[in-house]
This record gives structure tokens, C-alpha cells and sequence, in this order.
């Protein structure tokens, strides 16, 4: 049996579409027993919203505590160390912090701030956010993805934004979400086979997750990856989607 690590935009559904075959491929993966783990560095989601938007777009319901996020892994940073942030973010990512005592705050009053895509930024928002890091607030990024996968082609992503604000505040954020060290430390403690695949689209924040780990990896090319190439790290396979895995396992 092995445990199966998924990301979920590009790999699951993309924004909301699932990818043909994905349903399937996931039943068919819980019925021959291997642990299915879903692992998005997307946190604009809180985590029922993740289990619900995995449920509604391919019928297949996972288990609350078989889902992580880079907004989770942001939170357990901040556990002990602070009590507040500044969200440069969406609900999903304040509803998460506040879960681990972190209280989502004005920038004048934050001990840190935390930054995921937000889909209703204003300048307001970055100039708050800059300032509060120049006065000395912890920077938290969840990810570092440029960008990620729509219908109709690749957006901004949060990655986007804490570049911004790097430059901006010529500080240098600490990272959450894959391929990061506090997303692994969570990741590690749930995994419950030595055989253990890192499905993705992304070479890095995916790929390199596995190979931090050294872990086998599958690069399915439904998401930001359409052709293979020459990705590095490389992969342990290449497959057209998710509907390949099974047979790999």
C-alpha cells in the first residue's frame, strides 16, 4: 500500500471543473486501500471548503483530517510566537489562523503578516502590509506560487503578491506551503506507509516537495505543466492526469 500525496488545482479540478477521470481514479485508489492525503499551497480556502470543493467536484468526499493547506502550515508558524496578523488574504485564510488562536487585525496593531492570493486587493492593502513589515512584523508567506491554473489560463497567484510586497518592504518572508519545511513537518505526521507519491503540476513547489522528502513523484500535465520537458527536479513519472495513477501504484 502506499500513501498518495494530491494536489489538488491543475491535479483534482480546475477551479471547480474536475479533471476527466479524477473521480474514479480516487475511488479506485480508497478501494485498493492506499491513504489518499490532499495537499494545496491554494489558501483561500479554509478546510471544509476544501473537503466540500473536492466532494462537489468529483462526488469523492475526503476525510477532514486527510486535507492540509499552505494556510494551515502558515498557522502553525505563527502558533506560540504570536496572536495577530495582518491578512493580506481571503476568508478561508483568516477563518484558518483564527482556528490557531492567530486574530486577523489592522496592519497598525499586527504582529505579523500573512500573505495568500487575494482576489480583492487594493493598493490600500499592500501599502498597510509594507509598512507593517518595515516596523518589524513577522512575514508569512503561504506559498510562493506565481501563479495558478483557470479555464482560461494562468492568474496571478499568491506568490505574485508576497513578491510585491518583497520588494516593497526589502524583507524576505518565511514560507509556508509546499515545498517548505512547515508544510512537511504536517504532512509528516499523518503519512502512514513507507511507499509514499507526491502527484502534482508544479516541478517547484510538487516535484520538490517529493524529492525534499524523497518521496516518488508524478507529474501530470493537466495543470501549469502542459509538457514535460525538461522539468527539474525530475519526476519519478510522467502521466497525462490523474486517471494514470492507479496502475503506477
Amino acid at each position: 500500500m502506499a500513501t498518495v500525496i494530491c494536489d489538488l488545482d491543475g491535479v483534482i479540478y480546475i477551479d471547480g471543473t474536475p479533471i476527466a477521470g479524477a473521480a474514479t481514479a480516487l475511488e479506485e485508489m480508497q478501494r485498493d486501500g492506499h491513504q489518499l492525503l490532499f495537499v494545496t499551497n491554494n489558501a483561500t480556502r479554509h478546510v471544509d471548503s476544501i473537503v466540500a470543493a473536492i466532494e462537489e467536484s468529483t462526488g469523492f468526499r475526503p476525510a477532514r483530517e486527510a486535507v492540509l493547506s499552505s494556510s494551515m502550515a502558515a498557522a502553525s508558524m505563527l502558533e506560540g510566537r504570536v496572536s495577530s496578523a495582518f491578512v493580506v488574504g481571503e476568508a478561508g485564510l483568516s477563518a484558518t489562523l483564527a482556528e490557531w488562536g492567530i486574530s486577523s487585525v489592522a496592519a497598525a496593531e499586527a504582529e505579523s503578516v500573512v500573505v495568500g492570493l487575494d482576489r480583492a486587493l487594493t493598493y490600500d492593502k499592500l501599502r498597510d502590509a509594507t509598512l507593517a513589515i518595515r516596523r518589524g512584523a513577522l512575514f508569512i508567506a503561504t506559498n510562493l506560487d506565481s501563479t495558478y491554473p483557470t479555464p482560461t489560463g494562468l492568474w496571478p497567484g499568491g506568490g505574485a503578491l508576497v513578491a510585491a510586497l518583497t520588494a516593497a518592504s526589502g524583507r524576505t518572508p518565511e514560507v509556508a506551503g509546499k515545498p517548505a519545511e512547515p508544510i512537511r513537518k504536517l504532512l509528516r505526521s499523518k503519512i502512514e506507509h513507507d511507499d509514499v507519491w507526491v502527484i502534482g503540476d508544479r516541478p517547484d513547489t510538487d516535484l520538490a516537495l517529493g524529492e525534499a522528502e524523497g518521496w516518488k513523484t508524478a507529474l501530470v500535465l493537466t495543470g501549469v505543466t502542459t509538457d514535460a520537458g525538461d522539468v527539474s527536479p525530475a519526476p519519478t513519472a510522467v502521466i497525462d492526469s490523474i486517471a494514470d495513477l492507479p496502475p503506477l501504484l
